[in-house]
């Protein structure tokens, strides 16, 4: 079985999360620049209105679609999930954002129910998962958490309660060794990983939110949750492809190219080596870069040569 949202999840820079019952954050949500939305039904939701919520998240999930991408966070507790599940799961929908993930048996048993539920709502799409991976279970089991079924998409890294897990702040220092794990199991089974290595609930230092950004896509994220609308376009800008890099792809593979085509498959430029994984790096960035709309049209040098 194939999952559309697999390409785009990998694709997504920024995912905003808003409250099932929030009708005004529903209506503005897809203007708000994201790529992708979370309709949550779990953090903020109190215990008291969970039944509301679930009434609420199919129409608020309709509302969205039509323009985003759009999951749903559902409670991951044995009085909750199944009832959740069950709301969640119409023709619109994405995919689920399974929270506290920590086991492969329990992912199963998650894409199972979907599975089913997205026969019985005579869905086109499977319902794609994407796993917040927020207890040091969780990580400690995260290449088994990364292989469990192929409706996974997206591993995600919830910095937040595995702090709290922890009894520690989540400080880069204390989150990097956890967020690399997690980009690293993510990466290698070809999903998308979102996530910072450090706090996500930070919105009035932009220049350190900035900065944790863009040190966690060198720790190979994707994208990130985004918790307020003021912190997608410094999301979109950090896991985003720059002019600067465009240019430096486009410069790399015009040299690689006239290289191989003179018989050699490295080549020393501007005091460095290029040879077939740095042209591989290039010609990634700009497939990424139209994609996301960073490259217009359809010039992405050497897009199709190196594999």
């Amino acid at each position: 079985m194939q999952y559309p949202a697999l390409a785009q999840a990998q694709d997504v820079r920024s995912i905003m999360f808003v409250p099932a019952l929030s009708p005004a954050y529903i209506e503005k949500a897809h203007l708000r620049g994201a790529d992708a939305i979370i309709v949550d039904l779990e953090d903020s939701i109190p215990p008291e209105r969970k039944a509301d919520g679930r009434r609420a998240v199919a129409d608020a999930v309709r509302a969205i679609a039509r323009h985003l991408p759009t999951y749903v966070r559902v409670n991951n507790t044995a009085d909750l999930l199944d009832d959740d599940l069950r709301a969640a799961a119409i023709p619109e929908l994405t995919g689920i954002m399974l929270p506290k993930a920590e086991s492969a048996e329990q992912v199963r048993r998650v894409a199972a129910v979907l599975a089913e539920q997205a026969t019985a709502a005579g869905r086109e799409q499977p319902i794609a998962l994407a796993l917040l991976v927020e207890t040091p279970l969780g990580i400690h089991s995260i290449g088994e958490l990364a292989q469990a079924d192929p409706s996974v998409v997206a591993l995600v890294f919830g910095s937040e309660d595995y702090s709290a897990g922890l009894g520690v702040r989540p400080t880069p220092a204390a989150m990097t060794v956890p967020a690399q794990l997690l980009a690293i199991a993510a990466r290698s089974r070809g999903l998308a990983a979102w996530g910072v290595a450090g706090t996500i609930v930070e919105i009035s230092d932009e220049e350190t939110l900035a900065t944790v950004a863009r040190d966690s896509r060198q720790l190979g994220f994707t994208g990130t949750i985004a918790v307020n609308p003021r912190q997608i376009p410094i999301f979109n800008a950090a896991f985003g492809v720059t002019a600067e890099e465009i240019a430096w792809a486009r410069e790399v593979l015009a040299v690689f190219d006239d290289a191989v085509k003179q018989g050699r498959a490295a080549v020393a430029h501007k005091g460095r080596m290029i040879d077939t994984p740095v042209a591989v790096r290039a010609q990634r960035i700009l497939a990424r870069a139209q994609r996301t709309g960073a490259l217009a049209g359809n010039d992405a040098a050497g897009s199709g040569s190196h594999g």
